[in-house]
């Protein structure tokens, strides 16, 4: 068994804040979109890989809470990938949210709020489902070390 697979989950925390999430994302970039188009302002390409990220990541914890575990190695991996993509997206938009109105920059600040919450809000209700006996916090740690590493890279 991988060690980042944990099994025996306790609850199912990690997939509802990942809906709740997933839901508030999504709905913030279709938001924004339109106040995009409103602006003739045209949404970086890669925003349309955003749903189907979203979808994956859930499909794939959907089948890992079905089972009763998870694969943190592979959540991180799927959860760094879709933080690469918005930052890219955050980059494109920067100097167009910059100079445009305050409806503009306030739809991009609530999509913007969501990235920068799911992934504490992500590890913290994983970190409810996993049995009291088990101590995630090395990679968890590790997670966290990888995504302010990436952090790094977009400044």
């Amino acid at each position: 068994m991988n060690p980042s697979t944990f099994q025996n989950l306790t609850g199912s925390d990690g997939m509802f804040t990942f809906n709740f999430f997933c839901e508030s994302l999504l709905g913030a970039l279709h938001t924004l979109a339109h106040v995009m188009e409103d602006n003739q302002l045209d949404m970086p390409a890669e925003a349309s890989q955003i749903p189907d990220m979203l979808a994956e990541m859930g499909n794939s914890l959907s089948d890992d809470y079905c089972d009763g575990k998870i694969d943190l190695s592979r959540f991180k991996d799927e959860l760094l990938d879709f933080h690469k993509t918005a930052f890219a997206i955050d980059d494109q938009m920067t100097s167009v949210i910059a100079d445009g109105d305050d409806t503009l920059q306030y739809y991009y600040f609530v999509y913007m709020q969501g990235i920068s919450l799911f992934l504490p809000n992500m590890l913290d209700a994983i970190g409810h489902d996993l049995p009291e006996d088990v101590d995630p916090a090395d990679f968890m740690n590790e997670i966290l070390s990888d995504f302010a590493a990436l952090t790094e890279t977009q400044q």
